[in-house]
């Protein structure tokens, strides 16, 4: 792995950046220095972001970046930082692809010369990392979705998209937490509900964890929203390691 590269990001802030890629690795190493930070210069932070190759570093007023930044440069070179020994979770998302719920399940298949079927396969089928939250409160990134699914997003960004939708845009796959305008090529919806202020957390899935779409029927749909409604849903999540 080549090694990041250290610069100012505006005027109270540092960025730490690796390979701009979608990879496992490189954002393992972003993780482990957003925990090394935390522990070693909480006292000049104010905040930390993790993205999928890079980290950013707000600073508490009166911290200088230029100082911070030869401070950091410096750890990079002499620090032993462990492996991540962090649990984490595997999380099985129900997720409804037929018609009603997937506008653009045809045109995604259509796309590619696939059947439909071959879309749910595919993008059912593989287990994803939670890379990052962000867009809206919830919204999780989630890698590495297979080539053969990499779909432009869509020219016109609908003016609402159902909470709840899941859907591909560019290399990526993700869940929308809410409704909200957007552009990705809708191909499925879960019943469940992926974000709330009021509970701690807010967000049923976090950054690191692992996700498994499951495919269910308009029936299956409608009794989990059901449950969901009425807060008896068991989520199916289990500790999970790298």
């Amino acid at each position: 792995m080549k090694p990041p590269s250290f610069q100012r990001f505006g005027d109270r802030a540092a960025l730490i950046s690796w390979e701009s890629i979608i990879d496992a690795e490189v954002h393992a190493e972003a993780v482990r220095w957003d925990r090394f930070m935390t522990e070693n210069y909480g006292e000049e932070i104010l905040e930390t972001v993790v993205t999928y190759q890079s980290l950013v570093v707000y600073l508490k007023e009166g911290v200088d970046p230029d100082t911070f930044l030869k401070s950091i440069k410096a750890s990079f070179k002499t620090a032993k930082q462990e492996e991540s020994t962090d649990e984490h979770h595997l999380i099985t998302i129900p997720v409804c692809y037929e018609k009603d719920f997937a506008p653009d399940l045809e045109n995604v298949a259509h796309y590619h010369n696939l059947s439909k079927d071959e879309v749910i396969q595919l993008h059912s089928e593989a287990m994803y990392k939670v890379y990052f939250l962000g867009f809206l409160p919830g919204f999780p990134y989630l890698g590495k979705l297979n080539p053969k699914l990499h779909t432009p997003r869509k020219d016109d960004p609908r003016p609402i998209v159902a909470q709840g939708s899941v859907g591909i845009g560019g290399k990526q796959t993700g869940i929308y937490p809410m409704d909200s305008p957007g552009g990705w090529n809708l191909i499925g919806r879960s019943p469940l509900s992926f974000f709330n202020p009021t509970k701690q957390p807010p967000a049923i899935i976090e950054a690191g964890d692992y996700v498994k779409f499951k495919p269910i029927s308009t029936k299956e749909f409608e009794h989990i929203h059901a449950l969901v409604e009425n807060g008896i849903y068991l989520l199916d999540k289990v500790p999970y390691h790298d």
